[in-house]
């Protein structure tokens, strides 16, 4: 898909992939309601695509009869920054979650809108990993897998993680962060995203967070068209507070890198290559998301029977 506009190949992909999108939260519904009702207990501290896991994650629930639940998640943000840059042109972006747990495991489905030269405007997160919980250390591990239904190109890719958060207290829990893929974009370079995190929650909702991370890369495949290129080396860091109000909770963030027009350029293939690039400027990005738990659903529904 190019400047909106997409054929109707493309249509249909799209619709299929909303399709599998329905079609995981409905099986996860299904399976969950044949399960009895200790198996239905919340389980807290999720990945919430499509920035995996690049925010503080709260401190987690212990209890030994969370087993199996699903977890929903919407949201629409002013602007879907991904570690520094946007991925939907600084033009505002919604998104949904969808993801069941069972004891230690977890996969999910994530859908968000973006505007990206040469991609289709949807894209799509399918993750599944491991988050064992010992006392206060939660290790996270993973893999994603990135694509865009519906491009006239192809770069979707996988890319692995761990992420350990502690919780120092049932306030504060800071985190550590490792992603790899061994194939950015298709593009042949690695890439590698490290960063620490900390988060700390108030009484009355309020929590303040931050995070620090360094992206690197290696060197692209050579083309008909394009020499080998080192991509650069960047760091990241995001400051804010969100606020949680019942299902609701509000997010006030100013993100920023040290790359500059050029280096933007070549990461993200947008602008002009004189020009440079505007997608890695410094932004202020609210979010504003909703999320629920079937288990939860249930108890409400059942204090209406």
């Amino acid at each position: 898909m190019k400047d909106g506009t997409c054929s109707g190949d493309q249509a249909r992909e799209l619709a299929r992939s909303l399709a599998r999108l329905m079609t995981t939260g409905a099986f996860a519904v299904a399976a969950i309601s044949t399960l009895p009702p200790q198996a239905r207990a919340q389980q807290e501290n999720s990945v919430t695509s499509p920035a995996l896991s690049t925010s503080p994650r709260s401190a987690s629930r212990t209890d030994p009869a969370s087993t199996f639940d699903i977890k929903i998640i919407a949201s629409v943000a002013s602007d879907y920054n991904f570690r520094g840059y946007t991925l939907s042109d600084h033009k505002p972006s919604i998104s949904t979650n969808i993801e069941a747990t069972y004891n230690i495991l977890f996969a999910a489905v994530n859908a968000a809108s973006v505007h990206m030269p040469m991609v289709s405007q949807l894209q799509m997160t399918d993750y599944a990993g491991i988050r064992p919980i010992v006392g206060p250390l939660t290790v996270e591990t993973g893999v994603a897998y990135y694509s865009y239904p519906g491009s006239s190109i192809d770069i979707s890719y996988p890319e692995y993680y761990v992420a350990p958060s502690y919780a120092l207290s049932p306030k504060l829990v800071l985190s550590v962060n490792a992603y790899y893929a061994p194939n950015y974009s298709r593009t042949g370079a690695w890439e590698n995203y490290d960063s620490i995190a900390a988060k700390y929650t108030f009484d009355s909702g309020l929590a303040i967070s931050g995070e620090l991370g360094r992206q690197s890369f290696g060197t692209t495949n050579a083309t008909a068209t394009a020499p080998a290129q080192k991509l650069p080396d960047y760091t990241y860091w995001n400051m804010g507070f969100s606020y949680i109000y019942k299902a609701l909770t509000f997010d006030l963030r100013y993100v920023a890198t040290t790359l500059s027009k050029q280096s933007c350029f070549l990461i993200t293939g947008t602008g002009q290559a004189t020009a440079g690039s505007n997608g890695c400027t410094p932004a202020v990005v609210a979010t504003l998301s909703w999320n629920t738990t079937l288990s939860d659903l249930k108890r409400t529904l059942a204090r209406f029977r």
